[in-house]
């Protein structure tokens, strides 16, 4: 599932985002903080050496909170990656972006990547920190039946503000 029930804006007035959305509109719903999320194991140790070790586990750990709250990647209406290694990260993009697309589909909400001088955590390289929005179940139908009423508003209003034609000519 890819596609988000938020409004991703993408204005063509600025440089075309790359992994990332500028902005995002927020269908009403449930609102779900993520804390920090490292590569931490159950046993509390970081797995990893490599940022992109430690990207694939933080983000894995994210998906399961997330999932444990009842939402779905696609709910993430913004997302920021810490990272203690800026230049790994940047030289890692292409691959980064694989591991992402793996737990997160091809769905990019407006995200921000912060260097820091440290985490809490020693070892840790990457702590991710989202907020997701679960709509309420009735939001959907209810913006298909807005638009749905809309066109129909639409075609109505043509139909008035349009001459009737009959087909028949006039006679002069």
């Amino acid at each position: 599932m890819d596609r988000t029930p938020h409004q991703l804006v993408n204005p063509l007035s600025l440089a075309e985002p790359v992994g990332y959305s500028h902005a995002l509109v927020v269908t009403p719903g449930r609102t779900v903080h993520v804390g920090g999320q490292t590569a931490r194991r159950p046993d509390g140790g970081i797995v990893g050496d490599t940022v992109v070790q430690q990207f694939d586990h933080a983000l894995a750990n994210m998906v399961e909170a997330l999932r444990a709250a009842g939402a779905e990647p696609v709910h993430v209406v913004t997302m920021c990656v810490y990272t203690t290694a800026v230049s790994a990260y940047r030289v890692n993009l292409a691959t980064l972006g694989s591991v992402y697309r793996r737990h997160m589909g091809r769905y990019y909400p407006p995200m921000a990547v912060v260097g820091v001088t440290e985490l809490l955590e020693a070892e840790a390289l990457v702590e991710l920190v989202c907020t997701a929005v679960i709509p309420h179940a009735g939001d959907s139908e209810l913006l298909e039946a807005a638009e749905a009423r809309e066109l129909v508003e639409e075609v109505e209003d043509s139909l008035v503000a349009t001459p009737f034609v009959t087909g028949v000519p006039e006679r002069a």
